[in-house]
């Protein structure tokens, strides 16, 4: 009966870490997702004031 008992909390120590490992990379793509859409708001911004200094000059 030790040795049942023994390899299902293996597995669910397991099924934990996994579980953990799952959310943090989901935490961490979410947040490369939020970064890229800033990062691409900011750099269209500055594009178009680079424009509308560009076609003043030109």
């Amino acid at each position: 009966m030790k040795k049942y008992v023994f390899f299902a909390l293996a597995i669910l120590i397991l099924a934990v870490i996994i579980y953990v490992t799952f959310i943090i990379a989901l935490i961490k793509i979410t947040l490369g997702i939020i970064l890229l859409a800033v990062a691409a708001v900011i750099l269209w911004i500055i594009w178009n004031k680079i424009r509308k200094k560009a076609e003043e000059k030109f």
